[in-house]
């Protein structure tokens, strides 16, 4: 087994890199797996926009994605994971998580930079008339604001758990 990412800014690439040596596994970008990969067994990770997790419908029709998880800046809440499962159409055979990663709007460009200028104004008013916010909140608070991540092997807990 191998593990196949698809990253946009960096931080699932992080993930990435961080589950590889949790396990002692190779880690490549979707669009740079050897050949000699193809068809075999895989954990996904990819960046959401809009609910989705992005590369994992190419990475599906390539290899057997046994575990697939969905890394944005938002809190982990409970109906992330049944959301990507049906949005995605993810089988109930393979393992779905959810990551709190990181944001910087600086490493966006174009349209996706001028979309998530909107996001994070609505998110940073949603969040502001909140007498109280968790910290995985907080932490998405300071996304919004600025270069911020949450990426650590600490989150990556359930993930490696599920592979052993």
């Amino acid at each position: 087994m191998i593990i196949v990412y698809k990253s946009n800014t960096g931080y699932t690439e992080q993930y990435a890199k961080l589950l590889g040596d949790a396990l002692d596994m190779p880690s490549y970008s979707l669009d740079n797996v050897p050949k000699c990969h193809r068809g075999g067994e895989v954990i996904f990770l990819g960046w959401l926009f809009a609910g989705n997790i992005v590369g994992y419908k190419k990475a599906a029709k390539l290899y057997k994605v046994r575990c697939a998880c969905g890394v944005g800046m938002g809190p982990p809440t409970p109906e992330l994971v049944p959301g990507f499962r049906a949005k995605m159409g993810i089988p109930q055979s393979t393992a779905v998580f959810y990551l709190q990663g990181g944001f910087d709007i600086n490493k966006l460009k174009g349209p996706m930079k001028l979309i998530m200028k909107v996001k994070c104004k609505e998110i940073t008013g949603r969040m502001s008339v909140r007498a109280e916010l968790s910290p995985e909140e907080q932490a998405t608070l300071r996304m919004t604001e600025g270069p911020a991540s949450c990426v650590s092997r600490e989150n990556l807990a359930e993930v490696i758990a599920w592979y052993k």
